[in-house]
């Protein structure tokens, strides 16, 4: 067993997968240092404010399924960093029809990223994120390794490194160091995904909160999730609304500008809702690697003789408690140094 005092740990990425890897290497008192290339807090779990309003733009909710992350979810819940959503969600079929979708659902406060927010705040201080610090190379041997920064520095040695980010641009970093591991990371497949943000200055009601709608991807019904994200818990009950496009109508209109696309998706807002009033704000932003739609079985990625591995939902399943759940399971084979 090596001695952990010298078992450092580069994390890559700092959302649900890398910040569980963290905490959970954190708490078994090895070294970990944190990277992300975004300038705060979220990831796939952004919040963008615009005026008055707040959008989550990214991931809407989580669930809990697993024993550990209910824990945590426990410990935001009674800190202010996350609330339940008890709110009237359904689904929406193609011939009009309305059924409840009831399941238990959480949102971080006062914007999805209080979860991410909130999960920083147990880290000790040495292991908080690095924001705007992006990784562009891994080069070295096992046990020795160093990140090559945007800005041509490196940063090391580290004895592991965990690539805890979408499953395109792991592969990237692994490729050169980690053939093997790369070619693992190419079988998961990631869809894009659009979000439309609309803020209205007057209250604009809706007979429910959010709606997945069944049979979109096309043209006619590109959108697959609308909700009235004013009316999650802390959002101060504005008039903002975010919609999602369908994994497939978003790959369609990948390159599109989001000019293009948000008028788009505002006909097909107007269409499911019968909302006629004019958004005071529209916005569009494109998810490029949104949704795990062929995740792997593994949960996680792991060479032990190289120290490198790779986390995240795309190893699991298609939730965002999944990204969670991979970066602990990935923690507990690389806890026992």
């Amino acid at each position: 067993m090596t001695d952990k005092n010298f078992v450092s740990t580069a994390i890559i990425g700092a959302g649900l997968a890398g910040l569980s890897t963290a905490l959970a290497l954190s708490a078994r008192g090895l070294p970990v240092t944190l990277y992300d290339k975004g300038r705060g807090p979220g990831g796939r779990l952004s919040a963008r404010r615009a005026g008055d309003w707040r959008f989550d733009h990214g991931g809407q909710f989580v669930t809990v399924r697993d024993p550990g992350f209910r824990t945590v979810m426990a410990d935001l819940l009674a800190d202010g960093h996350a609330a339940a959503w008890d709110s009237h969600i359904v689904r929406l079929s193609p011939d009009g029809g309305v059924e409840p979708h009831r399941v238990e659902r959480f949102v971080g406060t006062p914007g999805m990223n209080g979860i991410i927010q909130g999960l920083i705040a147990r880290l000790p201080d040495s292991a908080r994120p690095r924001f705007g610090a992006r990784v562009t190379a891994i080069s070295g041997v096992a046990g020795h390794w160093w990140l090559v920064m945007e800005d041509g520095t490196s940063e090391g040695p580290f004895a592991r490194v965990v690539l805890a980010m979408p499953s395109v641009q792991a592969a990237d970093l692994l490729r050169p160091v980690a053939p093997a591991l790369a070619g693992r990371t190419d079988a998961a497949v990631m869809a894009p995904c659009w979000a439309l943000m609309l803020g209205f200055d007057q209250m604009v009601t809706l007979p429910w909160d959010a709606a997945f709608i069944a049979g979109a991807g096309g043209d006619d019904r590109p959108l697959s999730w609308i909700a009235h994200d004013g009316a999650k818990p802390g959002r101060g009950n504005r008039a903002g609304f975010v919609a999602h496009a369908a994994p497939d109508w978003s790959a369609r209109h990948l390159e599109e500008a989001a000019d293009q696309v948000g008028p788009a998706l505002l006909s097909a807002f107007r269409a499911v809702t019968g909302i006629a009033a004019e958004p005071a704000f529209l916005a569009a932003h494109r998810w490029r690697y949104a949704l795990p739609t062929v995740p792997l079985a593994e949960g996680f990625l792991w060479d032990a003789k190289l120290g490198i591995g790779a986390c995240g939902d795309w190893c699991l399943d298609a939730r965002a408690e999944a990204a969670f759940v991979s970066g602990a399971r990935l923690a507990a084979i690389m806890g026992d140094v």
